[in-house]
């Protein structure tokens, strides 16, 4: 198996883990759910690279967070970079963390 699919695959049950959700198998190439990982509440496309820089595009945000909004759940794309993961949300996803936050 070619390392970089083995890294994106690797990753992918790593997150699903974490989350207490699940991979979803073809999101690449299937139409009914896109994005890599799942649980209850996210929607979750996954980037894995092994240089020390990414290309965050406005396609590809656009796109996780279409394929989350046909699949009911929030958005977040997760970046895997220098053995670290980032994840990128949404403006008004984060302002009501800081919201829940504040009034708790």
């Amino acid at each position: 198996m070619d390392r970089r699919i083995k890294a994106s695959r690797d990753q992918e049950k790593k997150l699903a883990k974490k989350i207490g959700g699940t991979t979803t198998a073809g999101s690449g190439n299937g139409w009914a759910v896109k994005n890599d990982v799942r649980n209850t509440r996210w929607s979750i496309e996954c980037k894995t690279t092994g240089a020390s820089r990414f290309t965050l595009t406005h396609a590809a945000l656009v796109a996780a967070e279409k394929n989350a909004i046909l699949d009911m759940r929030e958005m977040a794309l997760a970046v895997e970079m220098c053995g670290r993961t980032w994840v990128v949300i949404p403006e008004s996803t984060f302002l009501r963390f800081i919201e829940q936050e504040e009034s708790a």
